[in-house]
C-alpha cells in the first residue's frame, strides 16, 4: 500500500501545476499575437507546448494511488471524476460561452441553447475546456488498465499512443476527442509509473534541473510543433519523452521554489485554464484603449506582452477566490464545512 504523500510534496506539485498554468498563458498569448498581429515567436511557441499540457497529465498519473484502483469501486471513482472534472467542464464552459454572447451582444433563447449544445457534445465555447475531457477520459483508461494489470500490459499499453502519427490527422470529432484521451492516458501511465523519479528529491539538483531543460529544448526542436487539442504529436517517441523531461526539470525547480502565490496559481488551475482566455480579451481590450493607444509600440513588443501577461494572472485571481470561495463544487472542489 502507498503511503499518502507528504505536504511539502502536494506543495512542490502544485507549484509545478502553476507552472504549466502559467506556460499555457504564456503559449496562448504567442497564439493571439501571431493569430491578431502577425507577430510571432514559432521557437518559444514549439518548447512550451512540448511540456505544459503534458505535464498536467504526467502530475494526475503521478499522484494516482494504488489506493485509487486497488480499493476504490468503479462507480465511487466515476462519481467521484464527474464531481472534481465533469461538473467544473459544464461549469466553466457553460458561463464562458453565456458570457461570450453577452459580450457580442446577440442574447437570444437560441444562442443559449447553442452554448448548451456545444459543451455536451464537447464542441468547448471556451477551447481550453477540451483538456478536461480528455483528463477524464485518460484517467478513465488508466484506472481500468492499473485495476486489472497484468505484466504483459507493460509492452502493449503504448501502443495506441505510438500508432497515432500513423493515422493523422483524424476527420472525425469524436474520433479526436478518444485520440485526445489516449494522449492524456499515455502521459499519465508514464507518470505513474515513473512517480518515484519525480518524488525523488534528486531532480531538484541545478545540474539536473539544467540538462532536462536542455533536453526538452533539444527535442523541442527535433519534434517540432505538437499540438495535443488537434490529436497532433509528431514523432510518438519524441512527444513522450520531451513532455517527460519538461515534467522532469519543472518538478525539479519547483521543489527549489517557495511561493504562496503559485501554490495558489497551483490550487485553482482548473479555474484559470477555464477563464484565462476571456481575461485576454477583457485585458486586451482595456489597454487598446488606454496604453497602447497612446503608445501603439507597446502592442507589438515585449514590454506589453509582459505587462498584459501579468493583468492577465492578475485578473484571475479575484475570478480564483470567489469561484473557490463561493462556488467550490462548481470548480471541482469539496464544500468547506463551518
Amino acid at each position: 500500500m502507498e503511503k499518502e504523500l507528504p505536504k511539502k510534496r502536494l506543495t512542490y506539485i502544485d507549484t509545478a501545476r502553476a507552472i504549466a498554468m502559467l506556460s499555457v498563458v504564456i503559449g496562448h498569448l504567442v497564439i493571439y499575437y501571431r493569430d491578431h498581429l502577425g507577430v510571432r515567436h514559432p521557437k518559444l511557441l514549439v518548447f512550451i507546448y512540448t511540456y505544459h499540457v503534458p505535464l498536467f497529465f504526467v502530475i494526475s498519473g503521478v499522484l494516482f494511488s494504488e489506493k485509487i484502483f486497488r480499493e476504490t469501486p468503479f462507480l465511487k471513482f466515476l462519481l467521484k471524476r464527474i464531481r472534481t472534472i465533469v461538473v467544473p467542464y459544464l461549469f466553466l464552459d457553460i458561463t464562458g460561452g453565456i458570457y461570450s454572447i453577452i459580450r457580442s451582444g446577440e442574447i437570444s433563447l437560441a444562442s443559449v441553447k447553442n452554448v448548451i449544445r456545444n459543451t455536451i457534445t464537447i464542441h468547448p465555447n471556451v477551447g481550453e475546456n477540451w483538456f478536461l475531457s480528455a483528463l477524464f477520459i485518460g484517467e478513465i483508461f488508466l484506472y481500468f488498465l492499473l485495476r486489472y494489470y497484468r505484466p504483459i500490459f507493460k509492452f502493449v499499453a503504448w501502443v495506441p499512443f505510438l500508432l497515432i502519427y500513423l493515422y493523422f490527422p483524424f476527420n472525425n470529432h469524436y474520433t479526436n476527442v478518444f485520440v485526445r484521451g489516449v494522449i492524456a492516458y499515455t502521459f499519465m501511465l508514464a507518470g505513474y509509473f515513473l512517480k518515484d523519479y519525480f518524488f525523488d528529491d534528486r531532480n531538484q539538483r541545478w545540474d539536473r534541473i539544467v540538462l532536462s531543460f536542455l533536453a526538452t529544448y533539444a527535442i523541442s526542436n527535433f519534434n517540432g510543433q505538437i499540438d495535443i487539442w488537434g490529436s497532433c504529436i509528431g514523432n510518438p517517441f519524441l512527444c513522450l519523452v520531451g513532455g517527460l523531461a519538461g515534467s522532469y526539470w519543472i518538478i525539479g525547480l519547483s521543489k527549489n521554489l517557495s511561493s504562496k502565490l503559485l501554490t495558489y496559481i497551483g490550487q485553482n488551475t482548473m479555474t484559470m485554464m477555464g477563464t484565462h482566455m476571456i481575461c485576454v480579451g477583457l485585458v486586451w481590450d482595456i489597454l487598446s484603449k488606454t496604453l497602447f493607444d497612446m503608445f501603439p509600440s507597446m502592442s507589438t513588443n515585449l514590454y506589453g506582452a509582459v505587462l498584459l501577461f501579468v493583468l492577465v494572472v492578475a485578473l484571475n485571481l479575484p475570478i480564483m477566490y470567489l469561484y473557490g470561495r463561493f462556488l467550490p463544487i462548481m470548480v471541482g472542489k469539496p464544500l468547506k464545512r463551518k
